[in-house]
């Protein structure tokens, strides 16, 4: 194939490719960072991008930073060990052998450990998950303070997978340990992430609770399929017209989900047939076992969780349904809270994983197809 032929995202750097759609929101969190805010919450729609977002404002921090991902954390000792950890392999990586523990002796774990030690924090109980999570927690955000010396950003992703997990009493002593940190003296700016509505933004809202009016807040909605068009728009000369038309048809079938977007146009450019329609349907293929057990669980959540999955699926609103308005709302709650289904806006409900959608639409019970032909 002549160079001149070369696909657009190959010519282009790779960022420029993953930023498509979110260049407003990219700029807007950039903005906000450069402000410094001791506290940043940023509300987002499932799979809205961002995590791409989140990955690129702290690749291109004016000052250390720590990324971290609440979602393979239990308990507020998990999140302190992730924590801690992400730190030393970030801010301290020459120390990091000894606190695997592949090393016994290292002259930076040392100087760490006499340091915190002055100030009550057994560095060995944070690196081996020992002692109360709460207590451990508040060492590890001073872990990073230290190792950041005062001008330091701790990100936290996906923060509500793991405040759901929790009791709301816990959930919201993990909150408090974060507020008072952030209002402590040579503390670290703190940019947590959690979804639209979820527990981290509806405690920022709750006068009785102890992150009310803790920071600022930034919403970050899923993008329309017109904006991965608009955004390539901008800087025509990187794209080729035919893989505008290929990414504005792969938004479209994606539902805006840039991941899945881009997913979809190498599918796409995978084989001699190079539609995004083609893309789409090799996608749903080479996921669709993952996908049948996603909707398997869904009864897990709530017994009428995959008949409303279905009806949302083929348009049909969860409430039309015969079925008790309380098992809907249930339903509906349960899994909005695990990020399963969102409101894209006021009294709509649509399925957050793209896949999952296609699949329900498909699979749906002959009587959910007859209703929907009303």
């Amino acid at each position: 194939m002549p160079a001149s032929t070369k696909t657009a995202e190959r010519q282009a750097p790779p960022q420029a490719r993953s930023l498509i759609g979110l260049r407003s929101e990219d700029r807007e969190l950039a903005l906000r960072l450069a402000e410094r805010p001791d506290l940043l919450v940023v509300e987002s729609d499932p799979l809205s991008g961002a995590s791409i977002l989140l990955a690129h404002a702290t690749k291109d921090a004016d000052r250390s930073t720590v990324l971290v991902d609440a979602r393979v954390s239990g308990s507020a000792l998990d999140l302190a060990m992730v924590i801690a950890t992400a730190a030393i392999v970030r801010l301290a990586p020459q120390a990091a052998s000894w606190w695997d523990g592949a090393g016994t002796f290292d002259v930076e774990g040392l100087r760490l450990s006499r340091t915190l030690s002055d100030r009550g924090i057994d560095l060995d109980e944070l690196r081996v998950g020992s002692g109360g999570g709460i207590e451990q927690l508040r060492h590890a955000l001073e872990l990073v303070a230290e190792l950041s010396e005062g001008d330091g950003l701790l990100a936290i992703d996906h923060l509500d997978d793991l405040l759901e997990r929790l009791s709301v009493r816990n959930a919201r002593a993990v909150l408090g340990v974060l507020r008072a940190e952030h209002q402590r003296a040579g503390s670290l700016q703190q940019l947590l992430v959690g979804r639209v509505d979820g527990r981290l933004a509806t405690a920022l809202r709750d006068p009785e609770h102890p992150l009310y009016r803790a920071g600022d807040a930034l919403q970050l909605r899923r993008p329309r399929p017109q904006r991965f068009i608009d955004d390539m728009a901008a800087t025509r000369r990187q794209w080729k017209d035919a893989t505008l038309a290929l990414v504005g048809a792969a938004a479209e079938l994606a539902a805006g989900a840039p991941a899945y977007v881009w997913r979809t146009v190498d599918a796409a450019r995978a084989g001699d047939n190079r539609d995004a329609l083609t893309g789409w349907r090799r996608l749903r293929e080479s996921s669709e076992p993952s996908t049948a057990q996603q909707f398997r669980l869904l009864g897990s959540v709530h017994r009428a969780g995959p008949t409303v999955v279905c009806a949302i699926a083929n348009g049909i609103g969860p409430y039309e349904l015969p079925l008790n308005p309380k098992s809907v709302n249930d339903a509906l709650t349960r899994m909005r809270a695990r990020g399963q289904v969102y409101s894209p806006g006021k009294q709509r409900w649509a399925i957050s994983d793209p896949l999952l959608a296609a699949w329900a639409r498909e699979n749906a019970p002959a009587w959910v197809h007859r209703r929907a032909q009303r």
